[in-house]
């Protein structure tokens, strides 16, 4: 008689099931364990939201909980990476500004590292913000047009949500807080050229490349891969377990101050709410600006009004 035990395993959800609760925000393929992650909002780009930045820390964590996924590629509808904001989509934000910056803002950053035990890949199609999932991944590929920078100074905002760690560490430190302090941008060939990216290809080329790679190492048996993987992270991990909460948490400290004075807001206040940091990001990842890749001083960083007259001529299209 087949001998059984008292309680079978639990059954968590699969593949088909959690790709359909993270739909509005993802779009997922799987293929030979090689799991595919298309950041997106509905049918359009990625528009930075509260949702959005939520539910980067609870995908990943659902992923990791699925091993069928051997393998992950981390990218970004469209010809770029995310460049806008949702106008609308900061009020529960503020609402639970707290669990946000507090839990979220560690969890999206955390959970990439501490997480997926599995090789990460990153295609970056071309430039936007929020660049950390892509830096985070163990292999990151850029486009030949993709430019960096850490824009929360710029906003009147700490750069304390892992940004500017990772400038810190990966940059070595006065290079680090130079790009914090100045919100300068730096090349796809510079960010190559400084260990910051792994490969820089032509634009059309860089999903192919990534899936090449990730066929490759598919190749090696899976407990070398996952084992590899680890090594991969621990050098992140435990900068994050000395300084990842520090840095979140000063960044909200910051946020709940000028909270309190009523310096949070539009492109007038001291600090501006996340809601309007598309229309910067939009201008200064154009094809045809290269304002902040060169050295600022006191009037050619003041990029407010430039932006919103280039956002005037320059609608988003959707």
């Amino acid at each position: 008689m087949e001998k059984k035990p008292l309680v079978p395993y639990v059954q968590l959800p699969g593949f088909d099931e959690y790709k359909e609760w993270f739909k509005d925000y993802f779009d997922m393929r799987r293929e030979d364990g090689i799991l595919e992650v298309t950041m997106k909002t509905g049918e359009h780009p990625m528009n930075w939201s509260g949702g959005a930045h939520r539910a980067m820390s609870q995908l990943t964590r659902v992923i990791s909980l699925d091993h069928e996924n051997e393998i992950l590629i981390w990218t970004h509808k469209g010809p770029h990476w995310m460049q806008d904001s949702d106008p609308n989509g900061w009020g529960r934000y503020g609402e639970e500004r707290f669990q946000h910056q507090y839990f979220d803002d560690t969890n999206l950053i955390k959970n990439m590292i501490f997480d997926l035990e599995i090789p990460t890949i990153a295609a970056m199609q071309g430039p936007g913000f929020h660049w950390d999932s892509a830096i985070l991944c163990d292999i990151t590929i850029c486009s030949d047009d993709t430019k960096f920078d850490d824009p929360h100074l710029h906003y009147g905002l700490v750069p304390g949500d892992g940004m500017g760690l990772l400038l810190q560490h990966l940059l070595g430190t006065k290079r680090g807080n130079y790009y914090m302090y100045t919100s300068r941008q730096f090349t796809a060939q510079q960010a190559l050229d400084m260990g910051w990216v792994s490969e820089v290809v032509p634009k059309e080329q860089v999903l192919d490349r990534a899936w090449e790679l990730a066929r490759m190492i598919k190749s090696v048996p899976y407990e070398t891969r996952c084992i590899t993987s680890y090594l991969a992270k621990r050098p992140l991990e435990k900068m994050y377990v000395e300084d990842l909460k520090l840095h979140t948490v000063n960044e909200q400290l910051a946020t709940m101050i000028k909270v309190a004075q009523g310096e949070l807001g539009d492109y007038s206040k001291g600090q501006k709410d996340e809601a309007y940091h598309g229309l910067y990001a939009r201008w200064k990842y154009a094809k045809e600006t290269d304002h902040m890749l060169q050295p600022q001083n006191l009037e050619t960083w003041d990029i407010h009004q430039m932006a919103v007259d280039w956002d005037k001529k320059n609608p988003k299209g959707y």
